[in-house]
């Protein structure tokens, strides 16, 4: 996949400046769960997700395409890493109490992974993805920095980014389950300037313009909106568009 290996060479990045997600989401996931022996991670990434479920299940498989960044991944000893395509997890069938997906869902090949999702999960296991669905910052923070980034970064976002910016559907995703209702989730946090700047360095589509010519016109974005928006903690809130099954 060409989006893994933009992730790939941006792996440092992805690790250092994706927030994490809010501990509720986990409890209730967990509480979705009727057994709480394996969950499965899939689309890992640097793992933040694998390390929530380690506070509620026994043990985590957590799997992503790309070698790079689960060397960025924390070690944990429920958690154990595997390099693979979605659809190839590498776990026995009927053995898996929970499967979720991070961020990622909108890159998967979804008829080969539905499948994948059916043969492991166990009967009455829980399904759960969730995906980042726009940004509330503050005003000089959106006009200054966020907006005039994205509107150098328009021509390299993928499909699979717009995916997600739809909100995941169960129509789009070709998803073979019945969804469940889901609360509401937010990733609710106060960043200075600096680590906003570093969440926006790590899109995916940000490394495909540096790749075509544009760092250094994004550089001097970052320097200029940098100077004027100082380092005082910001608002900046990540709603989160979540969609859920349960596997008969």
């Amino acid at each position: 996949m060409e989006n893994a290996t933009t992730f790939g060479l941006n792996a440092k990045a992805y690790h250092s400046s994706r927030p994490t997600y809010p501990d509720a989401m986990f409890q209730w996931i967990a509480g979705e769960a009727t057994r709480h022996d394996l969950a499965w991670d899939v689309g890992t990434g640097s793992g933040q997700a694998a390390l929530k479920l380690s506070d509620h299940f026994a043990r985590i498989h957590a799997t992503d395409i790309d070698p790079e960044q689960i060397r960025q991944a924390p070690k944990h000893s429920k958690i154990t890493y595997a390099q693979g395509a979605a659809h190839v997890s590498g776990l026995p069938s009927h053995s898996v109490d929970a499967i979720t997906v991070a961020t990622a869902l909108h890159w998967f090949d979804h008829v080969p992974f539905w499948e994948e999702v059916h043969r492991v999960a166990r009967k009455d296991a829980i399904f759960c993805a969730w995906t980042y669905h726009g940004a509330e910052t503050e005003t000089d923070v959106q006009d200054r920095l966020v907006d005039p980034v994205i509107k150098i970064l328009e021509p390299y976002w993928s499909e699979g980014n717009r995916l997600s910016w739809r909100g995941y559907s169960r129509e789009e995703l070709q998803m073979p389950f019945d969804p469940v209702a889901v609360p509401g989730f937010v990733c609710s946090l106060h960043w200075t300037a600096p680590q906003i700047a570093g969440f926006v360095r790590s899109w995916s589509a940000y490394r495909k313009a540096q790749l075509d010519g544009h760092s250094e016109i994004l550089a001097a974005v970052e320097k200029e909106a940098l100077a004027s928006l100082g380092d005082e903690r910001r608002r900046f809130i990540l709603p989160l568009h979540f969609i859920a099954a349960r596997i008969r």
